[in-house]
């Protein structure tokens, strides 16, 4: 069920946020350039109206889905891990199964497709990956005490959790959704 689906049981409980997370629905199934004011009114089962409501314009929505997606694909993730605690290699493996849960496979290539034409997203884009590294990083860090080693480590990691959706081949030894858990113990030699 999508979050206009669930929206529309429900149109009193239409808000920001409805429109927020409609509009990332929509990034994710059919890119940025059908992220557009009246068809999510439509598919949100309301007057354009209620979108000026809430936002100012398109652009304003556009940099709440920015925000929105920092939000819950990084720093929501981060705090999450950080607050259960733990040694690092438990930290890393509740990163990626929150990475599973909580971040779209559709949004963040919906997202790097639409920051090839816009610098703003370019730079959330940026932002985003440097604190992602940057956490990953520290946490290797404390596995293997070798700067280089840990940012080698960090950057492979980083890289199947953003590029695994990228490969048309399914694993042949390895459930799919093991995969990122069976190389992070190859990563971290457990």
């Amino acid at each position: 069920m999508t979050v206009a689906q669930k929206i529309t049981q429900d149109t009193s409980s239409l808000s920001r946020d409805g429109w927020i997370d409609c509009a990332l629905d929509r990034l994710a199934v059919d890119g940025i350039d059908k992220v557009l004011i009246a068809p999510l009114a439509r598919e949100l089962g309301v007057t354009k109206g209620s979108f000026y409501w809430h936002f100012k314009d398109r652009q304003d929505l556009l940099d709440a889905m920015l925000t929105r997606w920092e939000g819950v694909g990084t720093l929501d993730i981060i705090d999450q891990v950080e607050k259960a605690g733990g040694t690092a290699d438990e930290r890393l493996r509740r990163t990626i199964e929150l990475s599973i849960e909580q971040v779209s496979v559709r949004l963040e290539p919906a997202l790097r497709q639409w920051g090839r034409r816009d610098k703003k997203v370019r730079q959330a884009l940026r932002r985003v990956d440097e604190h992602r590294l940057a956490f990953l990083r520290k946490l290797f860090v404390q596995l293997c005490d070798n700067e280089v080693e840990a940012e080698a480590r960090a950057w492979l990691l980083y890289s199947l959790i953003t590029g695994r959706h990228l490969i048309a081949a399914k694993p042949a030894q390895i459930k799919s959704k093991d995969l990122l858990k069976s190389c992070l113990a190859v990563l971290t030699g457990g």
